[in-house]
């Protein structure tokens, strides 16, 4: 059971990551209290790699809260957990990832490197920033995605956030990001592991 994670970042504040190495099938024989709603589940999923993604999140659920807790979507399409704890969810080619709080907003964002943050760079940047390297870009796209779904009320688009400063280096660090449509700066934490860029923000 590859629970890659399991750690307390801040008070009331925990993060897990599952590294995906298993099947559909396999993941449906670790979680058989999902099992009665399969059939709906395989209806509305059909890519292998998009189930698997979507059962590593119940696992790391269930390792990290408990049994008996569901995962509910809003309207817009924000996660929440039956429980009342507050929940941000990402993943990627191999990753997935939750982060949870009963009292705090969290966020979180995953995104493994390629040359594709490259190709689609003018997306994202503003004029008034800079990134002279691979991981400098995903630091831009990782802290925009953490800091939409931190404010997911605002509606941000691209150009609303702002990247104003990093402090660390290409391993771990702070980047301070603002969100201009309230003019609040906030910090997003960052790490990288297994040619991945893991961003994520606490309120």
């Amino acid at each position: 059971m590859p629970l890659f994670l399991n750690e307390e970042i801040f008070p009331d504040v925990r993060l897990g990551i599952w590294a995906i190495s298993e099947s559909s099938d396999d993941f449906w024989a670790l979680s058989p209290y999902v099992e009665s709603s399969r059939s709906e589940f395989n209806a509305l999923y059909k890519s292998e790699q998009r189930k698997c993604e979507v059962l590593a999140v119940r696992l790391l659920i269930k390792e990290i809260i408990g049994d008996n807790v569901q995962l509910l979507h809003q309207d817009n399409g924000m996660p929440y957990l039956s429980s009342g704890m507050n929940i941000s969810i990402s993943h990627t080619r191999g990753f997935a990832v939750i982060i949870v709080s009963h009292s705090k907003q969290v966020s979180v964002d995953i995104e493994y490197f390629s040359n594709r943050i490259e190709r689609i760079r003018s997306k994202f940047m503003r004029d008034d920033e800079n990134a002279s390297s691979q991981v400098k870009l995903l630091m831009h796209w990782c802290a925009k995605e953490t800091m939409y779904k931190l404010f997911p009320e605002d509606n941000l688009t691209f150009n609303k956030m702002q990247l104003l400063s990093v402090d660390g280096n290409d391993s771990t660090g702070i980047i301070t990001a603002k969100n201009i449509f309230r003019n609040r700066n906030v910090s997003v934490y960052y790490r990288t592991f297994c040619n991945c860029l893991l961003t994520y923000a606490v309120l």
